[in-house]
């Protein structure tokens, strides 16, 4: 509607019937020229090959995604089967759990000591706190490296797997 209002408007000049069949015959003309451009570009893509080597890259690009997607979902199938990451998980427990003994045990050994050896319970004592700080301190370690590593695994074994059953 906005160019309606403008091709009234009074400032623009009217238009003969000769000039508006003029007009016509020109704008004939440019889809003429247009029409044959256009058909020319067609030919040229087409006898040029382009598209035809599009469509074969794309083609080889989708088979290659196919491809990488299942060597992922295999690899992925195999570190499973492995079990290399549950047995890694244990180990860090295990770890964990043996450095809480030794810490217990060590505590135990210096609630002897005062009886038996008074003079070395203070060594005892000053001993048993270091090894009851390394230990919390491996433990501490060892949780954060569980809770840091274990779930990124499991993701990443979940997204993986994912990803190659939609493929």
């Amino acid at each position: 509607m906005a160019t309606r209002n403008r091709a009234r408007s009074s400032t623009s000049k009217k238009l003969t019937s000769d000039q508006v069949a003029e007009n016509i015959k020109e704008a004939a003309k440019k889809i003429r020229e247009t029409s044959r451009a256009v058909r020319e570009s067609v030919k040229t893509l087409r006898e040029s090959g382009a598209i035809q080597e599009m469509a074969d890259a794309t083609h080889e690009a989708a088979l290659t995604a196919r491809d990488t997607t299942r060597d992922i979902r295999d690899t992925v199938k195999d570190v499973e089967k492995s079990g290399v990451v549950s047995d890694t998980a244990k180990a860090m427990d295990e770890t964990a759990a043996a450095a809480a003994d030794t810490a217990r045990a060590a505590k135990d050994t210096a609630l002897q000591l005062p009886k038996e050896a008074p003079k070395t319970r203070g060594m005892v004592k000053r001993g048993t706190r270091q090894t009851r700080r390394e230990a919390n301190a491996a433990g501490r370690q060892t949780k954060k490296a569980i809770n840091r590593k274990a779930p990124k695994v499991k993701k990443k074994v979940k997204e993986l797997g994912k990803k190659a059953n939609v493929s």
